[in-house]
Formats: structure tokens, sequence, C-alpha cells
């Protein structure tokens, strides 16, 4: 309850500031969704936009690449006692590893799009990209949610469908 609590929060720490004048929002792509606005060059404006990318796409993935990393440590040190004991745990932990890379591999492709074409916005304002072109990221940004119960699901022999 207290991680979905902060996951809440953050999100509303970082995008209610608009709503007060720190950052903007404007519709994007093929206009069916809102997003800051890239594209404006008030410093005030690319201040939020820098910080929003630091603080919602740099960091939450720092956090992510050093939460797996820390797992697959204390998997190696389980797997290190199992072995010295006469058990084995490599199974496990290549099944985890495997699982752990397909996660980050998600993340990556569907934000990286995203954040490279906002910064590229940011750093060149003039910058002409179509905009469906430009719905393809953001889409692939909405649809982040779904992949990870879905890998953990698929990869995860502890999760089981009964059949009926």
């Amino acid at each position: 309850m207290a991680g979905i609590a902060v996951a809440w929060i953050w999100s509303l720490i970082w995008n209610t500031p608009p709503l007060f004048g720190w950052g903007s929002y404007q519709l994007e792509g093929v206009e069916t969704s809102c997003a800051p606005d890239w594209y404006s060059t008030d410093p005030v404006n690319m201040s939020y936009i820098l910080s929003f990318f630091c603080f919602c796409f740099a960091i939450p993935f720092l956090i992510i690449v050093g939460s797996y990393g820390y797992l697959m440590w204390t998997l190696r040190q389980v797997a290190k006692l199992g072995v010295a004991e006469g058990g084995t745990t490599s199974k496990a932990e290549v099944q985890v590893s495997r699982m752990v890379l397909v996660m980050i591999m998600a993340f990556l492709i569907c934000w990286l799009p995203y954040a490279a074409f906002a910064m590229m916005v940011v750093a060149n304002p003039g910058m002409y990209i179509d905009p469906v072109i430009a719905t393809v990221p953001m889409y692939l940004t909405k649809t982040s949610t779904v992949y990870n119960p879905i890998i953990y699901i698929f990869m995860n022999k502890q999760v089981r469908v009964r059949d009926q």
C-alpha cells in the first residue's frame, strides 16, 4: 500500500506544476492526448521539462536498474549458499535473470523513444516532427503499464493458470 501511495504522490507532485504555472501542457502527436509542452522555449517551461526528464525518467530508470541489480546480487548470494550446501538454484537464477532483463528492456522500449523525442525537441525547438511519427512513442508510453504484469505472468513458473 505504501508503494502505491508513493507512486500516486510522486505522480501528483510532477504532473500538477503546469496547473500552477511551472511548465505547461499541450496536445501532442495527432492531438489525442496532452503532454508537457516540449516545444516551448520559455526558460521556466524548459526547467520543468528538464526536471521532469530527470525525476520521472532518469532517476526511476536508475532505481529500476539498482533494485533489479540488488535482486540479482541477492539471488547470486543465495545460489552460492545453496551450492555450498549441496543444492542448486541455477535454474531459478537464470529464470529471474531473464525476467529482469525482459522487464528492463520493456521499460526502455516503452519510455526511451518518448524521452529521446522530448529531449530532441527541447534541444532544438524548431525541429519539425511529423505528428503521426510523434504519436508512436506517445502510445508506447501509454501502454507501458500493461507489460510488467504480462511479463511476470508468462515468465514466472509460480503463476499457474488453472484448467477449468
